[in-house]
């Protein structure tokens, strides 16, 4: 005995596809949308939220210590995190290994003598096990209390290039479901 075909399967055929098609295409459209979840909770890494000395701060005397504190705890993994401050003769002035407590990064300094510009450097690795990494500078003069009264575009800015970072993962998500979106139309025109 010969099949029937009705005449909703002779339109399939006619497009090309039947319906044992629509379900490899349902889980390739499913597989797409979900991309950008994935980047974008794999995005989500700390940022620093304080330091001390702050960026492009002008100080009378060098502190003793610096600390940096980031949005979420930091692991200890080996020589995994460190402080490196340089003054303008290129001396190093970080004592020993920086100590990390939860979400903060210390370091010791030597005492100086030491005045103008002091570059900081740091490393660190944070619980989801992004390394996170930058540099900032600060000032040490004599003349601190009359240089403070005078304000700086500067001070507002990013002391990490981690927002850049976040920014390149938000684009990436953004194109893909963009481009999800058209894979979406397209098939649905098709049809």
């Amino acid at each position: 005995m010969d099949k029937v075909i009705a005449p909703h399967e002779i339109n399939e055929v006619k497009r090309g596809y039947t319906s044992d098609m629509r379900a490899p295409k349902l889980l390739l459209i499913a597989a797409l949308l979900a991309i950008p979840q994935i980047y974008s909770s794999a995005s989500a890494h700390t940022v620093i939220v304080s330091a001390s000395p702050a960026e492009n701060a002008i100080l009378e005397v060098l502190p003793s210590t610096i600390s940096i504190t980031f949005a979420e705890d930091l692991i200890n993994i080996g020589d995994s995190n460190s402080i490196s401050i340089v003054d303008q003769a290129g001396s190093e002035l970080a004592l020993a290994k920086p100590l990390v407590s939860g979400a903060v990064l210390t370091s010791e300094l030597s005492p100086t003598q030491s005045l103008g510009l002091f570059k900081v450097s740091y490393r660190a690795v944070a619980a989801d096990g992004h390394v996170i990494t930058g540099e900032y500078g600060f000032t040490v003069s004599p003349k601190a209390v009359v240089a403070q009264d005078i304000k700086t575009p500067a001070a507002n800015s990013s002391l990490t290039d981690s927002d850049n970072k976040l920014s390149i993962y938000l684009i990436i998500s953004a194109t893909l479901v963009v481009g999800g979106g058209l894979l979406l139309f397209f098939i649905w025109k098709r049809q």
